[in-house]
């Protein structure tokens, strides 16, 4: 009788064994996958446009833009109102307009040229590495370059623009690199038809500050 306990209990312990089952590790979700889904819907300006994607940062607010994040060059809301903005971003030290904005200044050089009574205000600006080459006369050389771009190819009234220079003091983005520096060093111009505008353009800030308005060098 003995005999058979002892084997019971050892037939019982085997069986319990045997029973055993082992819980699968739970899927973990690696960390850096979270980090990477966060840094791309990052939309610094909140335009809807992500930053990686967005070409210019620092959007106002209920401003119209495209698929790149930038307001539309050219806005008409009807056949007589007219009201447009330009952007042009520049190699570091330089004053030269690249060649793939020629089509969009074009573009406001014609509707100038047609339309008499619209008038433009450009401002430039520098990047902080700019001003501290001392370069603190670029941004006048840039906003003139284009004033002198439509009086002479298509013939606009040097009364007609407003231009001025702004040195480091209003950057739109980080100088810590090239890649975001370059969009300091930027033009930015608003045009507007004057029948509807003229009060704002008359009491705007800007000023012919680069001497004789209509002086082209």
């Amino acid at each position: 009788m003995r005999l058979y306990s002892v084997l019971l209990l050892i037939a019982s312990i085997a069986l319990a064994g045997c029973q055993t089952t082992t819980t699968a590790p739970s899927k973990k979700i690696p960390k850096d996958e979270n980090i990477r889904t966060m840094q791309a819907e990052i939309d610094s300006d909140g335009d809807g446009v992500s930053d990686k994607l967005d070409y210019c940062p620092n959007t106002p607010s209920n401003v119209m833009i495209d698929e790149n994040g930038c307001p539309p060059s050219l806005e008409i809301t009807d056949k007589n109102f007219i009201k447009g903005e330009v952007r042009v971003y520049y190699d570091e030290n330089s004053s030269e307009i690249d060649s793939k904005y020629f089509e969009e200044l074009d573009r406001v050089g014609a509707l100038m040229q047609k339309r008499l009574d619209i008038m433009i205000v450009i401002e430039a600006h520098i990047s902080t590495r700019e001003e501290s080459q001392g370069y603190q006369t670029l941004a006048n050389n840039r906003a003139e370059r284009f004033k002198n771009f439509l009086i002479s190819k298509y013939q606009v009234n040097c009364n007609r623009i407003k231009t001025h220079g702004y040195g480091a003091e209003q950057p739109v983005a980080s100088s810590d690199t090239e890649e975001t520096d370059r969009y300091n060093r930027r033009l930015y111009a608003v045009f507007v038809d004057t029948k509807n505008n003229i009060e704002n353009f008359n009491n705007s800030n800007f000023n012919n500050s680069n001497g004789e308005s209509c002086q082209i060098f």
